[in-house]
């Protein structure tokens, strides 16, 4: 199985390659393709070990998946892209962006990040991938959201869950930022109005790693605005970012 299906990947239009949150997939952004503007071909990233790739081992470290990525897709960087990761993914598309540049390929039209502080910040949690699961669950509820009852009550859905989730969180945790060149490209900076784990000087901060433009966005809605009541305005907003990147 691949990290992009063949078939979004031979949509017409700019593609933008969306990188899930921990814990989640490729599936949280289908909504996204029915919905998204004219001339945006949603490309949803599947990382190794859920949904289609469930049998697959699991990826620990942002520098391995980006490792991977970039030989899988190195040959897809000649067609217009944009690259959207949200929350751990904003830190793998921070590093997918600085490898593809550092290659010398065509960078992305605009890098959109979301739901996380700038990569050079410090995260502010370092152990949750090592707790017990009840403890871990309701640390990342109280930071994020979510409804931790929920999992720890489905036997089948913890089975399949919480290995994700601590293997996101191990990507997350042991990231360490290194100092480089600034990106070329554009970034957007994006967070919900009510997320408690962005803050307004976190979210700037970005504006520190390109030397292509910044500007920062937040819609209504908590850590999961992208999927929520946001979700329209927040592609309006992608879909122009783009159009005006193409002039």
């Amino acid at each position: 199985m691949k990290f992009v299906n063949p078939k979004d990947l031979a949509q017409p239009g700019v593609r933008l390659f969306c990188l899930p949150h921990a814990g989640s997939g490729a599936a949280g952004f289908y909504r996204w393709k029915r919905a998204a503007p004219v001339g945006i071909a949603v490309c949803p990233v599947m990382l190794p070990g859920r949904e289609a790739r469930l049998a697959e081992p699991v990826m620990l470290s942002v520098e391995e998946i980006v490792g991977a990525m970039m030989t899988e897709l190195y040959g897809e960087m000649a067609r217009p892209y944009a690259i959207f990761g949200h929350s751990m993914s904003a830190l793998i598309a921070f590093e997918w962006a600085r490898a593809i540049e550092r290659e010398g390929l065509h960078g992305p039209q605009v890098l959109f990040v979301s739901g996380r502080e700038a990569a050079q910040r410090e995260l502010g949690h370092r152990e949750l991938h090592r707790m017990e699961d009840e403890a871990m669950l309701r640390a990342l509820e109280v930071k994020y959201g979510g409804d931790a009852n929920q999992v720890l009550a489905d036997a089948a859905m913890r089975e399949v869950f919480l290995p994700i989730v601590r293997a996101d969180l191990t990507v997350v945790e042991t990231y360490k930022f290194v100092p480089g060149e600034k990106l070329k490209c554009p970034v957007r900076a994006f967070a919900g109005v009510e997320d408690k784990s962005v803050s307004d000087e976190g979210l700037a901060a970005w504006s520190e790693v390109t030397s292509g433009g910044f500007k920062s966005q937040r819609f209504v809605g908590d850590h999961f605005y992208h999927l929520g009541a946001a979700q329209g305005e927040l592609l309006e907003t992608i879909a122009a970012e783009l159009r005006a990147s193409s002039r």
